[in-house]
């Protein structure tokens, strides 16, 4: 698992999440993220991918990028830039 994620103390849902948005680097939709950890085995629901995004981009860890076809993106935040 990636440093950051070993770093600050997250719940372990924010954890797969986290780890999702630093793999992937693009801006994604909460239903992807929802849809590809469940395919990986997960047992998250959809609200708390959605809660624990908000959460997260409240921390600055993740960022909420304009809307496409009215879905919010999000995208991790990296500290380097």
């Amino acid at each position: 698992m990636h440093d950051l994620i070993n770093e600050i103390k997250l719940r372990p849902i924010s954890q797969v999440i986290l780890k999702y948005l630093i793999d992937h680097r693009e801006p994604v939709d909460a239903e992807t993220i929802w849809l590809d950890v469940k395919a990986n085995g997960a047992s998250f629901s959809i609200g708390s991918i959605y809660g624990h995004l908000k959460r997260m981009e409240g921390a600055g860890l993740v960022t909420k990028v304009p809307k496409v076809n009215r879905k919010a993106l999000y995208q991790y935040i990296s500290p380097n830039g």
